[in-house]
């Protein structure tokens, strides 16, 4: 390394403590492609941009890292795989792990890291065996023991997953990943009181109030910040739940949510601010922590549906324009940071074959760069700048196809005709078995017959009578 690149090298370093990360990715980034095999440089360009919050240019660094470094030792492939299984780069993770395991048979971690790589792939019977070889030579391990049973939940064998977890348990006790997927595993058998007590482990937001932690106490009169967490779609699941408040005492509850949906839960209705915004109240509670702690156990408030409303439209002037055909949204990706967009997203492949039933005028709904792809049956609706707009141009159409996305969620608390596209294992969320959903009545769940089976998704909306030639309820 020459002078220049030792002066850039610092200059990135300096950008870097001064928190001006656009500097020190260029500086950093230069330097990496004067030594492009050099996979430590690459690292660094990735984790600038994890500082940044830019988890797309997370990945796209250390693709490039994965692409022209050389990882030919196992301990570089090792840590490369784990740097890009968590930044959602699981096919080539798994190849990195799998270069572990060729120098490394008998070395647990590389086989416990590929069979958690293909897990995250949709592979979990390609899985099995490797975590299983893991735990032959290290059956006290928490780690793999957490892997397998999160690989036998992915196989829909939750007595099995339980299982596993409670050796995880017997060796690390209080582990909270350990309970957050034992709280995945038994929700997915349903809502209970047990599943959402264990849902309390996951990471619980921390808002910026001197407001006191809700658990349930008397409220009083007192004022309540609800907080949003996770996905766009969990704020709509789970607003249903926050008029429960007031019956429980509140004369106050604030909605701190996603600021591209303050307009839509204020037209519905509910005091918003978006996340971040200093407010005053009593208590606060985590949206996604209302169940637990209004102590409802299996109660999902199904029959509250619909709670969302589209603001200002007048559903008689937008129906069937083209001939009476049924107007039907379609929306195939979620988003691309998350990880989980892998199995979730259906196959562009298959898109043809849906689109192909004239029964129908398509109407593409999806947002940002996967919605570039242009089909000639496929109408593409114009951008929406929030989730009002959205909420619009849902209630303009005659039903909803999706995946697992926030346009589900809503759709859904909206009591819109909506069919969601499931995996063959999905989130907690949609259950394992049937057709229908106590979250939602007027959702329609259509699930892979097989993991990774997306064509057996198509075909069996397609059959669905009530699809292909209902009209709006």
């Amino acid at each position: 390394m020459d002078s220049a690149q030792l002066l850039l090298l610092e200059q990135a370093q300096s950008a870097l403590e001064a928190g001006n990360f656009a500097a020190a990715i260029d500086a950093f980034t230069i330097v990496r492609d004067a030594f492009p095999t050099e996979s430590s440089l690459g690292v660094m360009v990735a984790n600038v941009y994890r500082l940044a919050g830019d988890v797309l240019g997370v990945r796209r660094a250390l693709l490039h890292t994965y692409t022209h470094a050389t990882w030919a030792d196992a301990a570089t492939a090792l840590s490369l795989g784990a740097a890009l299984l968590d930044a959602g780069a699981a096919a080539e993770a798994a190849a990195c792990f799998a270069r572990v395991v060729e120098l490394r048979p008998h070395d647990p971690a590389g086989l416990a890291a590929l069979a958690g790589a293909m897990r995250t792939m949709g592979q979990p019977d390609a899985a099995w065996p490797f975590v299983h070889r893991a735990l032959t030579i290290a059956p006290q391990h928490a780690a793999f023991l957490l892997t397998a049973a999160q690989v036998r939940h992915d196989l829909a064998d939750l007595p099995g997953a339980l299982q596993w977890l409670d050796r995880a348990d017997a060796v690390r006790p209080q582990h909270a990943p350990t309970h957050l997927q034992r709280a995945y595993t038994t929700l997915l058998g349903g809502a209970s009181a047990n599943g959402w007590a264990l849902f309390e482990s996951r990471a619980l937001p921390t808002p910026q109030t001197s407001a006191m932690p809700w658990h349930g106490q008397p409220l009083d009169g007192a004022s309540v910040l609800v907080t949003a967490e996770q996905g766009v779609g969990d704020q709509f699941q789970f607003a249903r739940f926050i008029p429960l408040l007031a019956e429980r005492g509140a004369a106050r509850a604030v909605v701190e949510c996603h600021a591209d949906a303050v307009s839509l839960f204020r037209t519905n209705g509910f005091d918003a601010v978006a996340r971040g915004t200093a407010v005053s109240t009593d208590w606060h509670v985590p949206m996604l922590s209302l169940p637990h702690r209004l102590a409802l156990d299996d109660a999902v408030l199904g029959a509250g549906v619909p709670y969302f409303h589209a603001p200002h439209h007048d559903i008689s002037s937008s129906h069937n324009a083209r001939n009476n055909v049924p107007r039907i949204g379609l929306v195939w990706a979620g988003n691309p940071a998350f990880a989980g967009r892998l199995t979730r997203d259906l196959e562009v492949a298959q898109l043809p074959a849906l689109l192909r039933d004239r029964r129908l005028h398509w109407i593409s709904l999806q947002q940002g760069p996967a919605g570039d792809v242009a089909f000639p049956d496929l109408e593409r609706s114009p951008a929406v700048a929030d989730w009002s707009a959205t909420a619009t141009l849902l209630a303009s159409l005659d039903g909803v196809v999706t995946t697992d996305t926030g346009v589900a969620h809503l759709a859904g608390a909206m009591g819109l005709r909506t069919w969601v596209l499931l995996q063959a294992v999905p989130d907690w969320r949609w259950g394992l078995h049937g057709t229908s959903t106590p979250w939602y009545p007027t959702v329609r769940l259509v699930r892979q017959a097989t993991p990774g089976n997306w064509s057996s998704v198509v075909t069996a909306l397609l059959a669905d009578p009530e699809f292909t030639n209902g009209r709006r309820q």
